[in-house]
């Protein structure tokens, strides 16, 4: 299936703002120049709006290679009826803008996701800076062109910004300050989920949602030995608090679909395991 025909019907983006954030450079992926795109101030609002309109499609970060799931994101495609349709990655790559040399920074700005991403960048090289968290990448650039001249306050933003606008290409002094090679963010699309939803499991993955309604020992062993005897492979687990009971959890699981993943569900339902079908679906980069 194609970008195009997967994505027919839909006139709306909703993703994260401002314009010119990696999230932008998704959400243009999935527009194709002839959808408006809209931007949201954070991430759960995203989910929101298109709850409340069922034209458009929504694209949120989930996950970044280095630095790991995006829990505000995670947790609004299970708390709002939304389901996924693709998954997008996008290579993330930095650079640090300033009017002085490194050694006389003093401080920087800084979008949070980026700094975790940057970390040992930052330790080597600006050890003596105070960061300055940003609501965004774009709102770090933006800071940064209305710095007076000569000031020792540095901004840590999108490469390909840095480079090819030419407020900024100017006072590129490094790049590729991420901790990894190959620095991806995972970004997901998905829709307003219909009140009969049929997954199609011949798609590349699928993510679901184990509750866990009842603490009790080899629950999670339980569930992983459904995998093991079905042969389906897992290609990420992760915990994150329930927001129901203090240390209570959940689990999101994304495992590459096989013939047998009806069955393997099918066996979840006889053993009164928990769990919510967040989507099957493709990877389209």
């Amino acid at each position: 299936m194609t970008i195009a025909s997967l994505f027919e019907g839909f006139d709306r983006v909703i993703t994260l703002g401002p314009e010119g954030t990696f999230s932008d450079q998704a959400a243009a992926l999935v527009a194709l120049g002839k959808r408006e795109i809209r931007y949201t101030s954070t991430l759960p609002q995203v989910a929101l709006a298109v709850v409340q309109d069922p034209l458009a499609l929504g694209v949120i970060p989930v996950e970044n290679s280095s630095s790991g799931i995006v829990g505000p994101a995670q947790d609004s495609l299970v708390e709002n009826p939304v389901v996924i349709l693709a998954e997008i990655q996008i290579l993330v790559t930095y650079g640090l803008l300033s009017q002085v040399p490194l050694e006389e920074v003093e401080s920087f700005y800084c979008h949070q996701v980026a700094f975790d991403q940057i970390m040992t960048f930052t330790a080597k090289h600006l050890p003596q800076a105070k960061v300055i968290f940003s609501d965004s990448n774009m709102d770090s650039a933006e800071r940064f062109a209305q710095l007076p001249l000569g000031s020792k306050t540095a901004a840590v933003v999108p490469k390909l910004l840095a480079a090819q606008d030419p407020r900024f290409a100017p006072y590129l002094k490094a790049e590729g300050l991420e901790d990894y090679q190959n620095n991806c963010t995972r970004f997901l699309v998905f829709k307003k989920r219909p009140e009969e939803y049929q997954p199609d499991f011949s798609r590349k993955k699928t993510s679901l949602l184990i509750e866990m309604h009842e603490d009790r020992h080899s629950l999670l062993f339980e569930i992983l030995r459904e995998f093991h005897v079905f042969g389906i492979n897992l290609c990420r687990l992760e915990s994150r608090p329930s927001k129901v009971h203090a240390w209570q959890y959940r689990f999101f699981i994304d495992f590459y679909n096989s013939p047998k993943t009806q069955f393997c569900l099918d066996q979840f339902r006889e053993a009164k395991i928990s769990f919510q079908l967040l989507g099957s679906y493709d990877s389209l980069t």
